[in-house]
């Protein structure tokens, strides 16, 4: 091939790709900047942030934080919000919630939930109309305190005592000394069952008052104040022990009067109730106080502790 063919050939080709590249430009310039591209709408996340107030009685309070994901353009915003908690399948609280904005913190509130199980389950809604849900569970506990298990008279100065006031330990108070001289009394156990079930234990030996025929003195335990099995009640500002000769403290002690006092020895009562002064635990130990009117003007007051 002579020269001016071969020049001939490769004004050809330069020609033919100068043409493609006009052809590229030309379509990219008809296309005017405004390529196809897929739109990712998404429903709003929610995350579950911390609960406080899960206790009977109180202020349940739990975070929560909106986004409304993420998205190739912003097609929308947050619009709305919807909260409800259920225990044992039944609603129990519910709400609404007002997010704003693509991202969003908020505070869902709620009182009166009992002790138990519950779900709460939270819904945001953005203005495109899709909706997230997000649920937890969580556990209320009781504002009672547990008072299951045995216990005793609490063996110290002063867990008998009383007085003409609520508390007060003016007309007597055991003493250390009595403490010690009262062991068989000391020793009888309380015990409480879930199941609502009251067992009272004295051993071979307690102690016998007065009233009972005996001389305050450790001795053999006198028929109807011999144990037995119960039942209580338990609310945590009463605790209220039912059957004959079912007892706390002193056998004597009843809402009617002082058993061989202000009433018969022999009438005893079918159910006596206490006022709870206090459930305290300190360390492992759990303690509680009772106090009881027996007539006006006669408050006993009796401190047990839970083996």
């Amino acid at each position: 091939m002579d020269i001016e063919a071969k020049i001939n050939t490769m004004k050809n080709k330069f020609l033919s790709s100068l043409l493609s590249l006009a052809l590229v430009v030309a379509v990219a310039s008809c296309d005017n900047g405004n390529a196809d591209f897929d739109i990712v709408d998404v429903e709003p996340t929610i995350t579950i942030g911390t609960m406080d107030g899960l206790v009977e009685g109180g202020t349940f309070t739990l975070n929560v934080t909106f986004n409304d994901g993420a998205e190739g353009s912003t097609t929308s915003t947050l619009a709305s919000g919807t909260w409800n908690i259920t225990s044992g399948g039944a609603q129990v609280a519910n709400g609404t919630l007002t997010p704003t904005g693509d991202n969003w913190d908020g505070t869902i509130t709620a009182t009166g939930l009992t002790a138990g199980d519950h779900t709460i389950t939270v819904s945001a809604t953005d203005t495109n109309g899709n909706t997230g849900t997000a649920s937890a569970d969580f556990t209320v506990a009781s504002a009672i305190p547990d008072i299951t298990g045995t216990w005793v008279m609490e063996p110290v100065a002063g867990s008998l005592a009383v007085g003409p006031n609520p508390g007060s330990g003016e007309w007597w108070s055991i003493s250390a000394g009595d403490v010690g001289t009262r062991a068989c009394f000391y020793d009888d156990t309380y015990t409480f069952g879930s199941d609502g079930s009251f067992t009272i234990a004295v051993g071979a030996d307690t102690w016998i008052e007065g009233w009972q025929g005996g001389g305050d003195a450790c001795g053999a335990p006198v028929a109807p104040i011999n144990g037995g099995s119960f039942t209580y009640s338990f609310n945590g500002a009463t605790l209220t022990v039912n059957g004959t000769a079912a007892y706390l403290g002193l056998p004597k002690v009843t809402n009617a009067g002082e058993l061989g006092n202000h009433i018969g020895a022999t009438d005893f009562q079918s159910a006596i109730t206490y006022q709870v002064q206090s459930v305290t635990e300190t360390g492992s130990d759990l303690r509680m106080e009772l106090r009881i009117e027996t007539t006006a003007g006669v408050h006993w007051t009796f401190r047990l502790i839970r083996q």
